[in-house]
């Protein structure tokens, strides 16, 4: 084997245990640099590999996801806002007489979700049971029964109804789930806004709300809160 050659198997496997090839890197000196340096430039190349992800990589994602839709809403409503003064213009000259309306509850509940709480949706780390029993009775109802895994409550308003806006961290993506006390709504309902799939479900004493990635989560969430919800009283 001429160094020509062992060049071409080099660059190919630095690593050749052909007997032509050692024989070649023991009698040249430079050759055999050659393949030094290819060895190291490959464990070079594996340590940088097998450098760990970052922690909570895959949140991060999500709220920049949260965030960049959060700025094309924003911007397309900028952009089609005068159409829709002129259609409610239009609408109120033709019947004469003006109707407010509220938004519908699945854009009113992704809005508040993506607003300046987006960033509970990278949370993990479990919540005591106390704080959701606390925030539960801030608004008028007492909750024997927690569900396990929630790593984010408040009590916020969405639209025009008082709610508990809590995230719980699945398998497959956070579900962020709201209880609106009093909304008597009277059919479960499926919604889709700005990429989030969502799901209102009237329980107990208000409607149950939850938006994700993945509405096959819905079902395991629904049940769990159906039943907490089920033995929760009115204060």
């Amino acid at each position: 084997m001429n160094c020509l050659e062992f060049r071409r198997e080099l660059n190919i496997h630095p690593q050749s245990n052909d007997a032509d090839f050692v024989a070649h890197a023991r009698e040249c000196a430079r050759c055999a640099q050659a393949q030094a340096d290819a060895l190291a430039f490959e464990a070079t190349l594996g340590r940088a590999l097998a450098i760990p992800p970052p922690a909570n990589l895959a949140e991060s994602i999500l709220l920049a996801q949260a965030t960049q839709q959060r700025r094309e809403r924003a911007h397309w409503r900028q952009r089609t806002g005068w159409l829709a003064l002129a259609a409610a213009a239009v609408l109120a000259v033709g019947v004469g007489w003006r109707v407010t309306r509220a938004p519908a509850l699945g854009d009113a509940a992704v809005a508040h979700m993506l607003g300046e709480e987006a960033s509970a949706l990278t949370l993990t780390t479990p919540v005591a049971n106390d704080s959701v029993r606390k925030a539960f009775a801030k608004r008028g109802i007492d909750l024997a029964q927690v569900p396990a895994d929630i790593s984010y409550v408040q009590c916020c308003p969405v639209g025009k109804f008082k709610s508990v806006h809590m995230v719980m961290p699945r398998a497959n993506g956070p579900v962020t789930v709201m209880y609106l006390v009093d909304d008597h709504a009277t059919t479960p309902t499926e919604f889709a806004h700005s990429g989030w799939l969502g799901r209102s479900v009237p329980m107990a004493h208000g409607t149950l709300v939850m938006i994700g990635h993945d509405a096959s989560q819905f079902d395991q969430v629904q049940q769990l809160w159906n039943a907490a919800l089920q033995t929760a009283t009115r204060i």
